[in-house]
């Protein structure tokens, strides 16, 4: 029989039980309320299972503390002490079900970070794309263009160098007294002026300093290694590099360099054996600044070696031959010099040599 004293006892009891439950279903409401309101929120998920295991767990044992204080209080121990394992043991399944839920959405939390991590460096590798997009147009639409006023150059020449020698032989055939002679003389001035103006504009035309700008190259370098240390280590590759301790500036389009280097570095490491070694260094000299990519790979014959930079040709499966013309071409582009080596069974070494001053090209 229960006695007096121990009543405050049981109606804190039953009240606490009695507001877990009212609060667990409140919060477990307002977090299904969450999650109707934004489906694929992590975090909001997180909440709504959480809460609901908690809901669960306070029905127990809101329950199981109402119908033990109800059994013992009109005398039925014996079926309470038979109840009292199983509801224990259902709150001890809620309780690691709450814990299991924990573990878990941390878990998804750190892939969550992860996955925001690589779509933004997705984002920003696709905003590099689209302006190297607009570099590969604006150049292209460059020499386009450069060549048609080449043509057109070429072509006023012709008719003024015919106007020039005609002018010229009248000057020399014509009397100093002669009115034509002055007539003469203002033609051949004013093909002497053309010619200079025709000049002046393939020069002009000839320019390649539009979209490069100050660059260093080391930075560029840095920026395609980090690209690809993700696949360095899918193929549990040995990454060593030597990069200049200062910076080498010279004019560049970072974008072109960036596609011409990485594609250098994937042909290196598709080409190198696990636990191989890639290396990439870069030097300056007086009028140049170089970078040698050095592997351990399978390498080539020397007659695979003459014929890499030409269109279409490849030993790949199901390559296209194009991608060692377009890196010829940016370097040509940048006016540098790109050279191989390679040696069966050895390795291959890649090494490009770009101006240090734009003019200082070797043509």
């Amino acid at each position: 029989m229960t006695t007096l004293p121990i009543m405050p006892v049981w109606l804190v009891d039953i009240i606490g039980s009695f507001l877990v439950l009212v609060l667990s279903l409140a919060t477990f409401g307002r977090a299904r309320r969450l999650v109707a309101r934004d489906r694929e929120n992590a975090l909001y998920l997180f909440l709504y299972w959480l809460c609901l295991a908690l809901m669960l767990f306070g029905v127990s044992r809101a329950l199981g503390h109402l119908v033990g204080r109800v059994l013992l209080f009109s005398g039925q121990d014996t079926l309470w002490h038979y109840i009292r394992p199983y509801s224990g043991g259902l709150n001890a399944i809620l309780s690691l079900t709450i814990a299991s839920i924990t573990l878990f959405f941390h878990h998804i939390q750190k892939l969550y970070r992860r996955m925001q991590a690589d779509h933004q460096h997705l984002e920003e590798t696709s905003k590099e794309i689209l302006a190297l997009n607009r570099e590969m147009e604006a150049l292209v639409m460059e020499r386009t263009m450069s060549e048609m006023a080449l043509g057109m150059a070429d072509g006023i020449r012709n008719p003024l160098h015919v106007i020039g020698g005609f002018s010229h032989r009248l000057l020399k055939k014509a009397a100093p007294d002669d009115p034509s002679r002055h007539w003469a003389q203002a033609i051949t001035e004013a093909a002497k002026r053309l010619e200079e103006m025709v000049g002046k504009f393939e020069a002009l035309a000839q320019n390649k300093k539009s979209f490069f700008t100050q660059e260093d190259f080391n930075r560029i370098v840095r920026e395609v290694l980090e690209i690809l240390q993700v696949e360095f280590e899918h193929k549990n590759l040995h990454l060593v590099t030597g990069l200049h301790p200062h910076p080498l500036y010279c004019q560049l389009n970072r974008h072109l360099l960036k596609v011409a280097i990485a594609h250098l570095m994937r042909n290196a490491i598709e080409a190198t054996a696990t636990q191989g070694e890639v290396r990439v260094t870069t030097n300056e000299d007086k009028h140049h600044i170089l970078l040698v990519i050095e592997d351990t790979g399978c390498g080539m014959a020397p007659e695979v070696v003459t014929k890499v930079f030409e269109p279409y040709y490849t030993t790949k499966i199901g390559g296209t031959g194009l991608g060692m013309v377009f890196v010829r071409q940016i370097v040509d582009e940048h006016r540098g010099t790109i050279a191989l080596d390679s040696q069966v069974d050895i390795g291959t070494t890649v090494t490009i040599r770009l101006p240090v001053r734009f003019s200082e090209a070797e043509i």
